[in-house]
């Protein structure tokens, strides 16, 4: 197969809810969606969920782009690929810029399920020697609240709806004393604490007094470039540590296993470059006893496609953060939504993504100038 157009469409995106995290306060969200046309003429989708500042990671949604378009598209003008694998050599000769790599990456991964006839969820479970799941238990992530009633209607909230698992984001000491209060408030729900490195070793003893049997982590306390200070809080505390921002490679995960920085990895396709690093890293924490588990980045649906297609793989069984749909926008690029039901969603049963953008996207995505 062969490549011969490659269109790149910038959106913006209104939330429902404004999303607070350590790093930022996000109401729209800016994400491209990637377009990939081979020699057949069928087409492959992926979508660059770089934010538009660099505050979460290097990356930002412009300077993504840029390199999309002067850097890695070139890379793939004229090349045969036989397997969708090949994509992460041909740009390992390029540091850096997972995300750029992810999109193009992905939408080679969706192209050829289709050439092959099959979901992608389908082809990775074929790839990793396991099979797919119709059904993925989720969870949901709850930004950051001030006060122990908006944090407790959130919480009610999100039960109402089935989520199998509640994330909380924090961001202060006084929102840990909050979280304290709720775990003993819902006992019967599953909950973790998403700090997004807001804290130092100075808290420790804090975050050591964070416990309870509806606790199932703590993730990214600390620091979004360290892994010895992981380590050392993770010898203090009996909570499982997860690491999210620091994992950007199979690398950062060996080293996380070896220093014993966490027992739990949230994987991000986007972060890590693509399907081809998330399933070695998948593979990785399966043979050393690490839990892994699929996050999110508040995507759009075909960046959320891709994602359902890796989290219905067998024995990825804690909840991800693939929220439903109706959550996040009131109109999507995909013309379908993602239904929550019994706190699980449906993986798309048809071709590749199994999803097809609105004909306003569509039309607007085979209206820009291919730069292959």
């Amino acid at each position: 197969m062969k490549i011969i157009e490659m269109h790149l469409l910038p959106v913006k995106l209104q939330l429902k809810n404004t999303f607070v995290s350590n790093h930022e306060t996000v109401s729209r969200r800016e994400v491209s969606i990637i377009g990939l046309k081979n020699d057949t003429g069928i087409w492959g989708y992926g979508e660059l969920e770089a934010f538009s500042t660099p505050y979460y990671t290097p990356e930002t949604q412009r300077s993504a782009r840029l390199i999309i378009k002067e850097t890695l598209g070139p890379l793939l003008k004229n090349v045969q690929i036989n397997q969708p694998e090949e994509i992460t050599n041909i740009f390992s000769e390029i540091a850096g810029n997972q995300m750029a790599k992810a999109a193009i990456e992905t939408a080679v991964w969706d192209l050829f399920a289709k050439i092959q006839k099959k979901s992608l969820a389908v082809l990775i479970a074929q790839k990793i020697h396991t099979k797919s799941r119709r059904n993925v238990p989720v969870g949901i992530s709850i930004g950051a609240k001030s006060s122990f009633a908006e944090l407790k209607n959130a919480v009610i909230s999100a039960n109402y709806q089935g989520y199998q698992r509640i994330k909380i984001k924090v961001t202060s000491v006084e929102e840990l004393n909050l979280i304290k209060k709720i775990l003993q408030v819902f006992p019967d729900s599953t909950f973790m604490i998403d700090a997004n490195s807001s804290f130092s070793l100075k808290i420790a003893s804090k975050l050591a007094e964070i416990t309870a049997p509806n606790l199932v982590m703590i993730e990214q306390p600390l620091r979004t470039t360290d892994f010895v200070d992981h380590s050392i809080l993770q010898a203090r505390i009996t909570t499982r540590l997860c690491l999210d921002e620091n994992i950007f490679s199979l690398d950062d995960v060996r080293t996380a296993y070896t220093l014993k920085s966490a027992q739990a990895i949230n994987l991000k396709l986007a972060r890590v470059g693509g399907i081809a690093n998330a399933l070695a890293i998948i593979n990785f924490c399966w043979e050393h006893g690490l839990l892994v588990w699929c996050g999110g980045m508040l995507e759009a649906g075909i960046g959320r496609a891709t994602n359902l297609a890796v989290a219905s793989l067998l024995g990825l069984d804690f909840p991800g953060d693939i929220s439903a749909s109706s959550r996040y926008y009131s109109k999507d690029v995909i013309t379908s939504e993602f239904m929550l039901a019994r706190g699980m969603l449906s993986v798309p049963l048809g071709l590749g993504i199994g999803v097809t953008l609105t004909p306003k996207y569509q039309q607007a995505l085979q209206d820009t100038t291919s730069f292959l």
